[in-house]
């Protein structure tokens, strides 16, 4: 057990210090959008939670936002979590591992010239949250395990607290919301010793932050059901280039503004326009099939491009070129591990989602997907976001063959905590 946190201190630390120094904005502060002079009191902050509508987190503002009436400073959240952030994630993405120090020290050493170079990368468009995104998937998936191996009810709690804080971080995550708690139902109903308080456990917390948020928001705000506003416009920047009527309709960033800050998005005309354009770019896909997937085509050979330029950022030199390579390897690899996997999972005779590797690979997939076909221009930034999990994937690999050339067994081997599964 004390070797154990040490190395989990070390390996922590190994990833800290080539990051440390980076600053990334607050969630309050990334879409300049609210006067942080205004908010006084806690009651200031209540007034804005209750009033958010648009993209913006609600949990982490609101901390943000409690702490700024308390101390006038986000520092805490720019320059000191951030750089911790990226480093537990990069740590818990080797926590997945086997304990086999070659295997660790390899992914370590990857690791901590991608983080180091994805810090980089990232400063372009640098927002708090997105390393936060990763740590909270990669903890989610190891408290899943946790349970598995103790099947204590409150491993189950605190990753349905997880997986709350994931899909209140990322609009897009709403959707893939219904998947995970099914296959946590599945993993429960299979496993748990007393099934009604495994799942209870599970499911609390996740309707009192999930649904009690939607819920507010489809009574106060025109029946809204994602957390934020704005989704049609961020469609309307990946897919302004299949049509050019798409292109026209007035993107965001051509709001009036009120001086430096952003125009309010928190307001139903803001919302009925994104709906509608969302209606618009819809209708056109069903025009048109054949050039829509070929539009996503070559938004996903954007995505495994790796490109690093955002905005006015645009690093340059052999480092970054190598590092483009790399993550255009592991985003590759991605899919791969996962039809494989599929493949062996089924010629084992078990249900592919109760494999955590499995899941956790197709869960890293699917949001590369949604990413990439809901949003354009900060690919440098998503990737980044992802990059722990990544190389948590590569690590499946690695492992995976170093156990087929041990044995000799051409199959891929599952997920040894993953319960067997007999259909017939």
């Amino acid at each position: 057990m004390a070797g154990g946190r040490l190395a989990f201190a070390l390996t922590f630390i190994a990833f800290l210090l080539p990051v440390w120094g980076y600053t990334a904005t607050s969630s309050v502060t990334w879409m300049r959008m609210l006067d942080l002079g205004s908010f006084r009191s806690p009651g200031d902050v209540w007034t804005y939670q209750v009033d958010l509508r648009t993209g913006i987190p609600p949990v982490l503002s609101a901390l943000e936002l409690l702490w700024w009436v308390q101390f006038r400073d986000l520092t805490l959240f720019s320059a000191i979590l951030y750089p911790i952030t990226i480093a537990l994630a990069f740590t818990l993405a080797l926590v997945f591992q086997p304990v086999r120090p070659p295997h660790r020290v390899a992914l370590v050493l990857i690791g901590v010239f991608l983080a180091n170079r994805g810090a980089e990368v990232h400063a372009g468009n640098p927002a708090n949250y997105d390393p936060l995104f990763a740590l909270l998937l990669l903890g989610y998936f190891l408290l899943i395990g946790a349970w598995e191996r103790r099947r204590h009810p409150a491993w189950l709690a605190v990753a349905g607290l997880c997986l709350s804080l994931m899909e209140l971080t990322r609009p897009f995550m709403i959707l893939l919301l219904p998947l995970f708690l099914l296959v946590e139902w599945h993993r429960i109903l299979l496993n748990a010793p007393r099934y009604r308080l495994a799942l209870t456990a599970f499911l609390l917390p996740v309707v009192v932050l999930s649904g009690g948020w939607h819920l507010h928001l489809y009574l106060a705000h025109d029946h809204q059901i994602t957390w934020t506003n704005i989704s049609g416009y961020n469609l309307q920047r990946a897919w302004e280039d299949f049509d050019p009527e798409i292109r026209a309709v007035q993107h965001l960033d051509q709001l009036p503004r009120k001086g430096e800050l952003w125009a309010d998005l928190n307001t139903t005309e803001i919302y009925l326009k994104s709906e509608e354009l969302k209606r618009m770019i819809y209708s056109k896909i069903r025009e048109n099939p054949g050039g829509a997937v070929l539009h996503a085509m070559d938004r996903l050979a954007t995505f495994v491009s790796s490109p690093t330029k955002m905005y006015g950022h645009d690093p340059q030199g052999p480092s970054i070129e190598i590092y483009r390579k790399c993550i255009s390897a592991l985003v590759l690899l991605l899919p791969v591990y996962v039809a494989l996997s599929t493949i062996s999972l089924l010629r084992r005779r078990q249900w592919p989602w109760l494999d955590r590797r499995w899941c956790f690979a197709a869960s890293t997939l699917s949001i590369a997907l949604l990413v990439t076909l809901g949003e354009q221009g900060e690919e440098a930034r998503f990737l980044f976001t992802i990059l722990p999990m990544l190389l948590a994937v590569a690590g499946f690999v690695l492992d995976e063959l170093t156990q087929r050339l041990r044995t000799g067994d051409h199959r891929i081997p599952c997920d040894k905590g993953a319960p067997v599964c007999d259909w017939y």
